[in-house]
């Protein structure tokens, strides 16, 4: 594919991973938007680095997406606004004008970075959201594959989860023998880049995506081996979050734990070999024990 790939909310955290699975899959004619180039931020400055164009444009602004969208064949889009547990009118709105731009520059094909449970009327505001983004898409008329993300693994690196883990505590408000369904960010580079080189596969397609499928109960028998200390599930009570005055936390876990993710990890592992990390590879490549790294680290 001689025509650019571009790249729509990747310079934030999460999306430098995104842009690693891309580079590791041997495709290099990437560009990605920001609102403004400055190599003094580290994340502009590694994609830079990595041989990533960077444009600037305003995804509140149309007219803006013009000069990013010239000479693009596929666009991977990983957010139109940023990650919280609240859902962000502007996603919509935002989603609206990239719709525009890309209907405009008639893109050939159009990965967007979904949710795990966008169809299944899940009632949580920002995964409602996602599907509202996807039917923005389809109804521009865009060639679309949904790529549904299920639970980053990358969360569980966060300064309110991670501390604890590491002095033997996992403490997780999901019943201990309740399947979770895990993907990294880089698994969501690799397997949009291979859905972009095989168009013809994916067009037209919505796939619910995870790596690995555990019980908090497996997943604290991953951290005492990555750690090699003894790590104990703690189910802690989810009316905790509502006493914190965290609805949206609160609502979503009970989705968790009643509901919660879908996605055929056997069937996928078949059709992307190798594209796809189980929680122990994620654990031991990201050096998960070492105490001296960040979440920040990561990228």
């Amino acid at each position: 594919m001689s025509d650019k790939i571009l790249f729509i909310g990747v310079t934030g955290g999460t999306g430098g991973n995104v842009v690693k699975g891309f580079l590791e899959q041997g495709i290099t004619n990437l560009r990605a938007i920001t609102r403004k180039i400055d190599l003094n931020r580290p994340s502009l400055a590694k994609l830079n680095n990595a041989g990533v164009e960077l444009v600037e444009a305003n995804l509140d602004n149309v007219d803006s997406l013009t000069a990013a969208f010239t000479g693009v064949a596929a666009v991977y889009c990983h957010a139109t606004s940023g990650d919280s547990s609240k859902a962000d009118p502007q996603e919509v709105e935002r989603a609206k004008q990239v719709a525009q731009a890309a209907k405009q520059a008639n893109i050939q094909h159009f990965v967007y970075n979904s949710a795990g449970g966008a169809e299944r009327n899940s009632g949580i505001p920002h995964i409602e959201q996602k599907y509202q983004v996807e039917q923005i898409l389809k109804a521009a008329g865009l060639p679309t594959t949904m790529l549904r993300a299920c639970l980053f693994m990358e969360e569980f690196w966060k300064k309110y989860t991670r501390p604890s883990i590491l002095k033997g505590t996992f403490p997780f408000s999901i019943q201990p023998d309740k399947p979770l369904h895990l993907i990294t960010t880089k698994d969501m580079g690799r397997v949009a880049a291979y859905v972009i080189q095989h168009p013809a596969q994916y067009i037209g397609r919505e796939i619910e995506l995870a790596g690995d499928v555990l019980t908090p109960k497996q997943m604290a028998e991953a951290f005492s081996q990555a750690q090699g200390i003894k790590v104990i599930h703690k189910e802690t009570p989810a009316w905790i979050f509502l006493l914190l005055w965290q609805k949206e936390l609160f609502n979503l876990i009970q989705w968790y734990r009643h509901q919660g993710y879908q996605a055929d990890v056997q069937q996928l592992r078949q059709e992307f070999p190798g594209l796809l990390t189980t929680f122990s590879e994620f654990l031991a490549e990201t050096h998960w024990n070492n105490p001296e790294l960040t979440y920040e680290s990561l990228w």
